[in-house]
């Protein structure tokens, strides 16, 4: 796929009075559903974005971070007291599933074939059984040097490749299914980068300070994908319908209101 580009179609303004999204992802491919952890709310709600209507939340015993799919009909969230939360979804309700206790304070959540991988604090990533065993592990301290320092969000690709979004260090992490560090991505494109979602095997698109960049690993290259005029407040978080080739944009307003932006992938 050559260099993305992104045509803007809808702007959705979110119905909830504080913008505390810190995380979405597409339900399924056959319409444009998405579940979005709500921190401070302590919720995980359920939205079609076409016209922002809420469809089902559930109250949870804990903030959530990041949120993911791990088959067709289940989700996890992470939580801010070391736990990750089940939930079974379908195209208009959540019902609560069980819970899974780990022993560090889990932030990131994907899918990576039948298990799932973590970031966490102390600063490191886990790949790990869905019934909590460790199966890889990476952090400052088994690798001698600070190669986390804030890691967040994560982005999955078919053949197991991990990328890794940090905050703090400003920079873009690659792994192996493993957790060997294959490449790391930085610059001033990468500007306390966020939600990170992967198009297919070369091609991510990252949510930076004020716009969206992509990266292409097989030819170690960035692009920043908004023109000047285009930049967006604050985008969070994004999430990719590849059936309808759309980019789905969490962004923050200067009134504290949440809203979604909606672009072709073009």
């Amino acid at each position: 796929m050559s260099s993305a580009k992104l045509k803007q179609q809808l702007s959705i303004q979110l119905k909830i009075k504080t913008c505390d999204v810190s995380h979405l992802v597409p339900v399924s491919t056959n319409n444009l559903h998405v579940l979005m952890s709500m921190n401070e709310q302590s919720k995980v709600t359920l939205v079609d974005i076409r016209s922002g209507q809420l469809l089902h939340e559930i109250k949870l015993q804990g903030k959530p971070w990041a949120v993911c799919m791990t088959s067709a009909n289940l989700a996890a969230t992470t939580l801010d007291n070391k736990t990750i939360q089940f939930m079974q979804v379908n195209e208009t309700t959540l019902k609560m599933d069980s819970t899974m206790k780990v022993d560090v304070d889990v932030v990131g959540i994907a899918a990576h074939g039948d298990n799932l991988v973590v970031t966490h604090a102390p600063p490191g990533v886990r790949i790990i059984s869905k019934d909590g065993a460790v199966i890889h592990s990476l952090n400052n301290e088994l690798a001698k040097r600070e190669i986390f320092k804030a890691p967040l969000f994560i982005a999955t690709t078919s053949d197991g490749f991990i990328y890794i979004s940090d905050m703090r260090l400003n920079k873009i992490t690659r792994l192996d299914p493993s957790l060997k560090i294959l490449q790391t991505f930085s610059g001033p494109m990468l500007n306390v980068p966020r939600g990170i979602i992967s198009l297919n095997r070369d091609q991510l698109l990252v949510c930076s300070r004020n716009t969206i960049a992509e990266i292409r690993p097989s030819i170690n290259s960035m692009a920043d994908l908004m023109r000047k005029e285009e930049r967006l407040e604050s985008p969070l978080t994004l999430c990719f319908f590849s059936k309808q080739k759309n980019i789905c944009v969490a962004s923050a307003t200067d009134k504290g209101t949440g809203k979604i932006l909606v672009y072709n992938l073009e």
